[in-house]
């Protein structure tokens, strides 16, 4: 291979999945690398922080206290390889929810919104 077609290794490959998804400052250290290095990286491949991920991440509770045996709706944030999906849940509350949808995400549940009582 030629020296123009021949793709770059970096000390991040084997930690790219991990990169916006835990502090730069941990991936740096498994890497071998400083957290500026791996700060630099995110930014030219338009990564947002960890930090900013975790501003994402919300989870709002129900105006009330649900009735027994009445089922509510949540809307359901996953993301998977940068895209993220909105699915909507149907369980008997927000704890319910939120331990279906890490069952059966498929990805990263960055969001877990109420909608309403189900009729």
């Amino acid at each position: 291979m030629s020296k123009k077609t021949q793709a770059r290794r970096s000390k991040l490959d084997p930690y790219l999945h991990m990169v916006g998804k835990v502090p730069d400052r941990e991936v740096a250290e498994r890497a071998g690398m400083t957290p500026d290095g791996v700060r630099m990286y995110r930014q030219r491949h338009g990564i947002p922080s960890f930090r900013s991920m975790k501003k994402r991440l919300t989870i709002v509770q129900p105006p009330r206290a649900n009735q027994q045996g009445e089922r509510t709706a949540f809307r359901v944030l996953i993301e998977d390889d940068g895209a993220t999906e909105a699915c909507v849940l149907v369980a008997s509350d927000i704890a319910d929810a939120a331990r279906v949808a890490q069952e059966r995400a498929g990805g990263t549940v960055v969001g877990l919104e109420y909608l309403g009582r189900v009729l």
